[in-house]
């Protein structure tokens, strides 16, 4: 069994332990400050040393109360059971996740305080996390939430402290605990007085105003929630700042009516969409009157612009028959759309393939191809073609 020093002084970063197992991959110390992958929460990475011998150590798990670092293969081959070696832990790496991990505590109590809404998964990684509620949760109670929240996070000097209780003793104090009680003949339970009460076997910072501010990075469901704490925050607040005061210039409006405008821009833009799609359709439709060539019954139809597969697909009919429509998408691509069953799309556009070089294919309806040279009038490039056939 590996004594946690991460349960006594999460704020430690060096420690003397002996090996006290080798197994395939890593080693057992007899105790370590190295955290483990657990209760969804990230391990943590630093390094091992002896004499002569070092290792940096990314990941580490948890198994029957042994904790396994796993190391290179070169740190295997030379350490041997009873070694004393120092290790070491990332601390910045640490910090970070200490935040995080400390920020699920207060939002998920907050939730569940506010709204009954409980938290039913979590991840914690380094700066930051994600959370699962029960229930949904509207974008208002969000914005008054995350208020509550960073007015804690960023000011509050409660501590957060740590105590361990056996499986009799817990059951005391269980109406007051949020999370669910694990199955453990000793139990931690971490407490932040008239916020939270939890059993958890994580890292947790010392006071909460070192998590600082707390940013949402994504909000899907009205149920799942990312977000980020510590130095990733406050460079994306930063970044952001700077960003809205520019954007703010540019549309000339207040900082605060930033938001409104955009969704005012985004509403005007999505109705000059259905406007020049109509005009598109119609253009389309008179288009269809004046073919740019005919030849041998057929009706050829130039166009140097990309014609959208929707549009085009409602005014099939207005296109006389035996229509074909050669469409030039870039430098050298090209769309052929025939309208015709004595034509072949894909006939044509392995006809150009052959004669320019390239690639390419589709249907007897529409075909597409990338040509190695250009074509410099299309309109003999397709008589030709009908003269093949």
């Amino acid at each position: 069994m590996t004594q946690k020093l991460y349960w006594d002084n999460p704020y430690a970063v060096e420690f003397t332990a002996k090996v006290s197992s080798i197994q395939k991959g890593g080693v057992i110390l007899d105790k370590t400050l190295f955290f483990p992958t657990s209760g969804n929460q990230a391990c943590d990475r630093g390094i091992l040393y002896g004499d002569d011998i070092q290792t940096t150590v990314d990941y580490v798990e948890i198994t029957n109360d042994n904790i396994i670092h796993y190391t290179s293969p070169e740190f295997l081959k030379k350490v041997k059971i009873g070694d004393e070696i120092i290790g070491k832990i990332d601390w910045k790496y640490r910090y970070g996740i200490m935040k995080a991990h400390t920020s699920q505590h207060i939002i998920s109590a907050i939730f569940l305080d506010l709204y009954n809404a409980k938290t039913v998964r979590a991840n914690i990684e380094f700066e930051n996390a994600q959370i699962q509620l029960d229930q949904q949760i509207t974008d208002t109670q969000m914005i008054e939430a995350f208020k509550k929240i960073n007015a804690i996070c960023i000011s509050s000097s409660k501590e957060i402290t740590a105590e361990r209780f056996s499986k009799e003793e817990i059951f005391k104090i269980e109406r007051l605990i949020r999370s669910e009680i694990p199955e453990k003949e000793e139990l931690r339970v971490i407490k932040i007085n008239d916020l939270d009460l939890v059993c958890c076997g994580g890292t947790h910072v010392k006071k909460l105003i070192e998590i600082g501010p707390v940013i949402i990075t994504d909000f899907k469901k009205g149920t799942d929630l990312k977000y980020i704490v510590g130095k990733k925050a406050v460079d994306l607040i930063s970044n952001l700042n700077i960003d809205l005061v520019n954007l703010s210039n540019e549309l000339n409006t207040g900082l605060d009516k930033v938001t409104a405008k955009i969704q005012s821009i985004l509403k005007e833009h999505e109705e000059n969409k259905v406007l020049i799609n109509s005009l598109k359709t119609d253009n389309l439709k008179l288009t269809s009157r004046c073919p740019s060539s005919v030849y041998k019954g057929f009706n050829i139809f130039l166009f140097e612009y990309q014609i959208d597969s929707k549009i085009l697909k409602k005014v099939v009919d207005e296109f006389p028959s035996d229509s074909l429509l050669f469409i030039q998408l870039g430098q050298n691509h090209y769309q052929i759309v025939s309208f015709s069953k004595k034509a072949n799309a894909n006939g044509i556009v392995q006809g150009l393939i052959k004669k320019y070089g390239g690639k390419g294919g589709g249907s007897n309806f529409t075909a597409q191809t990338n040509l190695d040279n250009d074509i410099i009038d299309p309109i003999i490039e397709l008589r030709d073609f009908l003269d093949s056939i």
